[in-house]
C-alpha cells in the first residue's frame, strides 16, 4: 500500500469521524437561519461502465453501496471523503482478460457547494480526486486467482435532496467517474487499458448536523402553528416536536 493511499484513508477516517461523532447546537447561535455543520450520506447506487476501452466494451454493471460525509467551511461550501463499492461482472474476457467479476472500490476526498432553493429542497454539486482499485476474481474453473487493477480517480457528483426532518433527508445523485489506470499493457493495447468511466446513479439517506438560531427556530414553529393542526402533515407534525425541542435546549443553554 502505497504512502499516498494510507494518507488519504488517514484523511477519510478522520472526517467520518468528525462528522459521525460532532453534537448538534453545541457551539452559539449564529446571526443567520440554520445553518449545516456536517452531513453523512449512507446510499445504494447502480454503476454502468462506459467508453470504447476494456471497462466499457468488457464490464457490466451492479448493485454497490458507500458513505459519504462532509464538514461545511462557508455557507453552502463544503468539504469531504468517501467510501464506496461497486460490484460487476465480466461481458467478455476476451476484452478484459481470463476472470468473471470485478468489485470496485474507491476512496476520495471532494469540495463543492450545497444550495438550498427552498426550505426542504437542496441540490449540491462537488469534484474529487482519490483512488480506485478494480478486485478482480476468477472462478474456480479459470483457477480461483485474484488480481488488482488500480489508479486514479476523478469524480463528478451532483444530487437533488428532500428534508423530511432538519436532521433527515432522503436524496437521488447521479455522479460521473474517470480513472486513470496503472496497467502494464502491450504499447498496441495501452489506449484501451489506461482509463476508465463510469456513470453512477446512487439513492440514499443524508444525515444532517445543523445549527439553527434562536430566532430561525421561532420562526419556523410559528409558520408550522399558523396551520391548523386537523390540516398538518405527518412531517410537519414531526418537525414541530424537533423544532420545539431543539429551541427548549437552546433557550437553556443561554439561560
Amino acid at each position: 500500500m502505497s504512502f499516498n493511499f494510507r494518507f488519504l484513508i488517514i484523511a477519510i477516517t478522520l472526517l467520518l469521524s468528525n462528522s459521525m461523532f460532532a453534537q448538534t447546537d453545541s457551539i452559539s447561535d449564529p446571526e443567520s437561519s440554520r445553518l449545516r455543520r456536517n452531513v453523512t450520506d449512507l446510499f445504494i447506487q447502480r454503476g454502468t461502465p462506459m467508453g470504447d476501452n476494456y471497462i466499457g466494451n468488457g464490464l457490466s454493471g451492479g448493485l454497490g453501496f458507500g458513505i459519504r460525509t462532509q464538514a461545511y467551511l462557508y455557507k453552502g461550501l463544503y468539504i469531504g471523503a468517501a467510501l464506496s463499492n461497486d460490484f460487476m461482472k465480466v461481458n467478455d474476457v476476451d476484452i478484459v482478460g481470463n476472470y468473471d467479476r470485478a468489485t470496485k472500490f474507491n476512496a476520495y476526498l471532494f469540495a463543492g457547494y450545497d444550495y438550498r432553493f427552498t426550505d426542504l429542497w437542496h441540490v449540491t454539486g462537488d469534484i474529487g480526486i482519490g483512488y480506485s482499485q478494480n478486485k478482480n476474481r476468477q472462478t474456480t474453473a479459470q483457477g480461483g486467482a485474484k488480481f488488482r487493477d488500480s489508479g486514479t480517480l476523478f469524480r463528478f457528483t451532483t444530487s437533488i435532496e428532500y428534508e423530511f426532518t432538519p436532521a433527515i433527508s432522503v436524496f437521488a445523485s447521479p455522479s460521473f467517474e474517470m480513472v486513470d489506470y496503472k496497467i502494464a499493457t502491450a504499447p498496441a493495447l495501452s489506449n484501451a487499458f489506461n482509463s476508465g468511466n463510469y456513470f453512477n446513479v446512487a439513492i440514499g439517506i443524508r444525515i444532517s448536523d445543523n445549527i439553527a438560531s434562536i430566532d430561525r427556530l421561532k420562526r419556523d414553529i410559528d409558520r408550522i402553528e399558523a396551520i391548523p393542526e386537523d390540516q398538518r402533515g405527518g412531517v410537519q407534525r414531526i418537525r414541530l416536536k424537533i423544532y420545539k425541542k431543539r429551541l427548549a435546549r437552546r433557550l437553556a443553554r443561554k439561560n
